[in-house]
């Protein structure tokens, strides 16, 4: 088996290798593939073909990438394949070129959101920020992604290499769109408090999940959706933090058609971006500091015009020498900027946490 990966991998068909497991699922898959740039987004030819989508936070800025799957299998089957497998595609993307966002810089940065709150121009926008962490060979990498996979069965969790995106490693619970053929699902996530039975949702929180409800709602009956069951708000967890989520279920063939432009008019969701969607997103490419890149995009395998895309949340990019979680929270009329920062110090968690002990 090793010798047959390390045949394929040193071959011209393959540059790309994608690990993942679905939520609440056992099984792990490993897909490994040719990349392919999507110059303008997932379209009808890509979820057609078997394979994975990666997708930025703006495709605009960054292009996403579609994996061709040349090859399947289930982690199990590979065992020790894998390492050669990550050994050989490995990709060191040069240098770290993210900084570690300071409190002073997050703080000016919270005030002209805030801002732009009180003043009545949105109603929610998402400030992110960058935290600097240690690299990963490729072993460490396996170690990783498989103690993700164990401490977080509600989460898509994922390691993904590719010649343009570089490495990345993540585990979020947040269903962006999923479409087997007959029923499709989405959720609206918000709210976030630490994972422990002393802290219950405040009108905060419930009103913060209650707009990102609405919002959903509002695009699914732009679509033309009917008979929609909604279930929730249930508390979901997520590691170190708990969220609130409403679930989403109706049938596909109940869509006006245009699956993929319900899939775009949901992202960026509300729990990533903001509300009202444009205006939040401008406000977000105009203060932060760094770019987004892949976190707070989607990805997800894809295949015979079926898809299940995740929100790319609690994620890190791996360089060489070091590797950069991005963390962020939601602001409304009520937060604080010192309450906002610790939330993202306990986010940040959920990875360092597991980090510190492979």
């Amino acid at each position: 088996m090793e010798k047959e990966i390390e045949h394929l991998i040193h071959s011209d068909e393959v540059d790309s290798v994608v690990l993942y497991r679905l939520p609440y699922k056992s099984e792990l898959e490993v897909i490994i593939g040719k990349s392919e740039e999507l110059i303008y987004g997932v379209n009808e030819q890509v979820i057609a073909r078997k394979g994975f989508v990666f997708e930025p936070f703006d495709n605009v800025q960054t292009k996403g990438v579609f994996i061709s799957e040349s090859y399947s299998y289930s982690y199990s089957y590979l065992e020790s394949g894998l390492k050669s497998i990550l050994s050989s595609i490995y990709i060191t993307t040069q240098e770290n070129n993210y900084f570690d966002s300071a409190y002073d810089v997050y703080s000016q940065q919270f005030d002209r959101m805030h801002h732009a709150i009180l003043d009545n121009d949105l109603d929610k926008v998402i400030l992110s920020r960058t935290m600097r962490g240690p690299s990963l060979s490729g072993i460490k990498v396996i170690e990783f992604f498989e103690e993700l996979t164990k401490r977080y069965p509600h989460a898509f969790v994922y390691a993904i290499n590719t010649p343009t995106s570089g490495l990345w490693i993540g585990a979020g619970p947040e269903l962006l769109l999923k479409n087997d053929g007959k029923q499709m699902e989405t959720v609206s996530l918000a709210g976030t408090l630490p994972n422990t039975k002393e802290w219950e949702w405040s009108n905060k929180e419930l009103e913060e999940q209650q707009l990102v409800t609405e919002y959903v709602e509002d695009v699914l009956l732009k679509h033309q959706v009917d008979d929609i069951q909604e279930d929730g708000p249930d508390t979901i967890d997520a590691g170190q933090v708990k969220h609130l989520c409403t679930s989403f279920s109706f049938e596909s063939a109940l869509v006006n058609g245009n699956h993929l432009g319900l899939l775009y008019e949901l992202h960026p969701t509300p729990a990533v971006c903001g509300m009202p969607k444009e205006e939040a997103h401008r406000l977000i490419l105009d203060t932060e500091k760094h770019d987004r890149n892949f976190y707070s995009g989607f990805l997800g395998p894809v295949g015979d015009r079926q898809y299940e895309f995740y929100v790319n949340i609690r994620c890190l990019e791996v360089f060489k020498e070091s590797s950069t979680l991005f963390i962020g929270g939601g602001l409304t009329k009520d937060s604080e900027v010192k309450k906002e920062w610790d939330e993202t110090e306990l986010k940040a968690e959920t990875l360092l946490s597991v980090l510190k002990n492979i």
